[in-house]
């Protein structure tokens, strides 16, 4: 996978009480005036309440998605994964249906719903591609392009990727790039229509990191929480 630098050290901790509902924005509001929240950086996007701390989801300039967990006095802070006492991990579930419109374009048609984050010039994205006739049959994913900054022709792969002009285009020019053609490289296109495009990869871009995308390709299921793309294949 190529992986963005992570720029914030991670600790675990263990919590052993329930989630409990409550109206937070309150205390949202106070964990984001704490000094240490605000002196780092952190933006205070939603909060869970424990029987002894608050689970924060927060967002950071160089870390677009972590947890903070927030004593109640609102005195100590902790950066990193936290779990409940069955070993669940303490997250904060997204319905990405929402997001769907946004997508560049679909592979497949099952009912079972996922969502891919890819760089065109990726290795490991490529592979993906070259293994994609072995995706289950009741699988549907949603493809979003992430071309990152250390790939020289990612942006120009992504700008031609969007200019084909239905779902299965778009699918086969990922495919064939993944396979080393480069048809990308004698795209023409308007100011116009080039703006249109970049602005496109942005929302892309924007998307994936507020989700939490550190790398290529990253997949995730209906509720946002990180997938192995591996075990969406067949079994062989």
């Amino acid at each position: 996978m190529n992986v963005l630098p992570k720029v914030i050290l991670s600790l675990s901790i263990v919590a052993t009480s329930a989630l409990f509902a409550a109206d937070l924005s309150k205390t949202k509001e106070a964990i984001q005036n704490i000094e240490f929240v605000k002196k780092v950086g952190f933006s205070v996007k939603d909060v869970k309440e424990l029987n002894d701390v608050y689970a924060v989801n927060a967002s950071h300039p160089k870390t677009p998605k972590l947890t903070l967990f927030v004593s109640k006095d609102l005195k100590t802070v902790v950066i990193g994964q936290g779990f409940m006492s069955n070993g669940e991990p303490i997250d904060f579930p997204i319905n990405m249906a929402q997001y769907q419109k946004e997508a560049a374009y679909t592979i497949g048609e099952g009912k079972n719903e996922y969502y891919l984050f890819t760089d065109p010039e990726c290795p490991y994205c490529q592979t993906f591609e070259q293994k994609k006739n072995m995706l289950m049959d009741d699988i549907k994913i949603y493809v979003y392009l992430f071309p990152l900054d250390f790939h020289q022709n990612a942006q120009a792969m992504s700008r031609y990727i969007l200019s084909r002009k239905n779902n299965s285009e778009r699918d086969k020019a990922m495919n064939g790039i993944a396979n080393g053609k480069e048809d990308y490289k004698s795209l023409k296109l308007s100011e116009k229509e080039e703006a249109k495009l970049k602005e496109q990869i942005a929302r892309h871009m924007k998307l994936g990191q507020e989700i939490g995308v550190t790398g290529t390709p990253a997949v995730f299921d209906s509720k946002g929480k990180p997938v192995q793309w591996p075990n969406l294949l067949k079994k062989q």
